[in-house]
């Protein structure tokens, strides 16, 4: 199976108006990328643009697709998961509504019920975001 195969709230606990990812576009062992399309109904567009929490929030759910596909995989229940710190959060612009971005998650690391990931957010090759996350899974 390939990432493409599953619709996006097959693999999140998240569900709109809170969901931040459209697609999961690829999978790898310990890496995903998400594509989200930004609509100007998006709980997060301030003054037209996709303002921060937005940001985390879609690289967040790109891992909570991630963990759902290989949870989907491998004939387990999507899990909840809940980010427990940032660290190194670098905001470098903000993108527009009408406009796509894609995310790319790395897992750094799973220590004790913890998930940590390198996320960064990108548009046409910019890089937008980017930080150190720690997850708690359920």
């Amino acid at each position: 199976m390939i990432a493409a195969d599953f619709n996006i709230l097959d693999l999140i606990p998240q569900r709109p108006p809170m969901t931040m990812i459209d697609a999961l576009l690829a999978v790898g062992e310990i890496s995903a990328r998400g594509h989200l399309y930004i609509r100007d109904s998006n709980l997060f567009i301030e003054n037209g643009v996709l303002a921060e929490p937005g940001l985390i929030e879609f690289i967040a759910q790109t891992a909570a697709a991630y963990t759902g596909f290989k949870n989907k995989t491998t004939n387990k229940n999507v899990s909840e998961g809940y980010i427990g710190a940032i660290k190194n959060l670098v905001i470098y612009h903000l993108p527009q509504v009408n406009s796509a971005i894609e995310s790319e998650i790395v897992v750094e690391n799973e220590i004790v019920g913890f998930t940590i990931i390198a996320g960064r957010v990108y548009q046409e090759g910019r890089l937008l975001a980017e930080c150190e996350m720690r997850i708690l899974g359920k």
